[in-house]
């Protein structure tokens, strides 16, 4: 007799003598005869990181993107039947070697997309990379019994030179409205300083109340004439007589 286990999230392809005989669910099994074993399949959602791919654009243009893909087995007949999965026997059990179709399908699917577009075109666009592949990446995915939940890309950049010329071009960009910026600060303080100067020439008035508006006490300066200077020097000269 031998005892089989299949836990929670799994499912089990039962064989008997190399012999596909069926599916089985969780649960733990006995075996009276010889020749029973079981490949336990994850159906537990799969999280792959499909990173640094570098491909070019219509025009030559090199990029690297890297996708954050999720997906599941849903019929595992399927999946084993399609190629995508083969056992092997590793320390006397029955272990699950899986290929990399998932792999493949959004490398076809990220090739296809950007050699359909030039660099102006993918990178305006790269927003919409994964919403765009993720429906034949689904499609190619349901053969070998997977369905894909989700794609999302994590990374767009431009590779090599292109990435160098495009750093310059944006330093450029931005010294430039910087410029600008500061110029146009530059002009709109020269202009309120020429309506401040052309309101105090109409109205000489107002330099006086800005400054009691600003809170400072006014300097008073008494010019008097020579005249006026003997005349109180005179005054308080002492009688010599």
């Amino acid at each position: 007799m031998t005892s089989k286990t299949i836990y929670e999230g799994f499912v089990g392809l039962h064989f008997q003598n190399g012999k596909l005989l069926g599916v089985l669910p969780q649960g733990k099994y006995r075996f009276w005869s010889r020749g029973h074993d079981i490949l336990s399949i994850d159906l537990r959602p799969v999280h792959e990181l499909i990173g640094g791919q570098e491909v070019s654009t219509k025009d030559g243009a090199g990029l690297r993107v890297s996708l954050l893909i999720t997906y599941r087995i849903v019929d595992p007949l399927l999946y084993y039947r399609s190629g995508e999965v083969t056992p092997v026997f590793i320390q006397g059990g029955l272990t699950a070697k899986t290929s990399q179709q998932v792999h493949f399908l959004v490398q076809t699917a990220l090739r296809q997309w950007t050699s359909d577009r030039t660099f102006v075109e993918a990178f305006d666009n790269r927003g919409d990379l994964a919403a765009a592949i993720l429906p034949v990446i689904a499609e190619g995915a349901k053969e070998f019994g997977i369905e894909v939940e989700s794609l999302r890309s994590l990374d767009f950049s431009m590779v090599g030179s292109l990435r160098a010329a495009y750093s310059d071009l944006l330093k450029t960009k931005i010294e430039g409205e910087t410029a600008l910026a500061r110029a146009r600060n530059e002009s709109a303080t020269l202009r309120n300083l020429l309506n401040t100067a052309k309101l105090v020439r109409e109205h000489p008035g107002l330099l006086e109340l800005r400054v009691l508006s600003s809170g400072q006490r006014p300097k008073v300066t008494f010019v008097v004439g020579n005249q006026s200077a003997q005349t109180q020097a005179a005054a308080v000269e002492p009688d010599e007589a």
